[in-house]
């Protein structure tokens, strides 16, 4: 796997070793009152210059946050506190925002391509029947393998949450309860990284509600845009592979409430009259 040198604001991968995936389409339920969040936070995010659906492109040969307005689907959600970890591998406030995040985001890694190399599958998607992508995958290393350089670094400062004992994987909901032990000792060689999720309140939330405050919330999304070119094996052509990495999340407003589907429960009467039970249909006939 070569390194991209493309002066495009995107980098290369660092080694990952749970990575947490989730799809992203635009959002459905608007709020479009000039004061709600989702506008102020639109207008902040075009004022930045790194709106994905803003027209004006800048020239910036350093590693850029881009960020855009989505919501986060339920039908493929990952963002569990643990990423779901094994063990070791063997609704829409500006619909034309995001019809132009799409379009960007295509012309971003168009410009990073390599010459002859294939479009790799798995980041953008269509919809059925739509002729151009309206979903893209975001992911999260929850895991980042120990170097000289991250040793002694903190993602998140724990001291300073109120909830920071929350983060410590002693502490941490499991989607595997059995890796718990594993989970605890792959910090010796691993770097955690906790998802940074912002509430409606601008507080961090933990790690266990990650599922229940994400899925089909309205959310400001930033996120880093990586590229890897794969190069040819057995005679194929070589591809281009791209994820979007998580690098914050503030929900603007949150999902709406499940609905439960099983049937109402019919009341039955404690006392039914014999009579009054025949259809009138079924009296005529008598």
């Amino acid at each position: 796997m070569s390194k991209s040198t493309d002066t495009a604001p995107v980098a290369d991968s660092s080694m990952c070793g749970t990575e947490r995936h989730e799809s992203i389409t635009a959002p459905t339920s608007p709020s479009n009152t000039p004061t709600s969040p989702l506008t102020r936070s639109r207008d902040q995010l075009l004022k930045s210059g790194f709106y994905l659906a803003d027209d004006n492109v800048i020239n910036n040969h350093e590693l850029a946050e881009l960020s855009t307005i989505v919501v986060i689907d339920s039908k493929n959600y990952w963002l569990t506190s643990d990423a779901g970890y094994q063990r070791a591998p063997p609704t829409n406030p500006h619909k034309s925002d995001f019809i132009m995040v799409m379009k960007n985001l295509r012309i971003l890694m168009q410009k990073i391509a390599t010459p002859g190399f294939e479009k790799g599958k798995g980041f953008l998607f269509h919809d059925n029947g739509s002729p151009t992508p309206m979903h893209f995958k975001i992911r999260h290393c929850l895991f980042e393998r120990l170097t000289e350089d991250n040793a002694h670094e903190d993602v998140l400062d724990l001291s300073q949450l109120h909830n920071g004992t929350d983060f410590l994987p002693e502490n941490m909901k499991l989607t595997h309860e059995q890796t718990r032990k594993e989970l605890f000792l792959l910090q010796r060689t691993h770097r955690l990284q906790p998802l940074q999720v912002q509430g409606q309140d601008g507080k961090i939330l933990s790690p266990a509600t990650y599922q229940e405050s994400l899925k089909n919330a309205i959310v400001e999304l930033h996120f880093n845009l990586w590229h890897w070119p794969i190069g040819p094996r057995n005679g194929s052509t070589g591809n281009d592979s791209y994820t979007a990495e998580i690098v914050h999340i503030h929900i603007l407003e949150a999902p709406p409430p499940a609905v439960s589907n099983s049937p109402r429960k019919r009341k039955i009467p404690a006392y039914v009259d014999p009579e009054e039970s025949v259809s009138a249909s079924k009296k005529r006939e008598m």
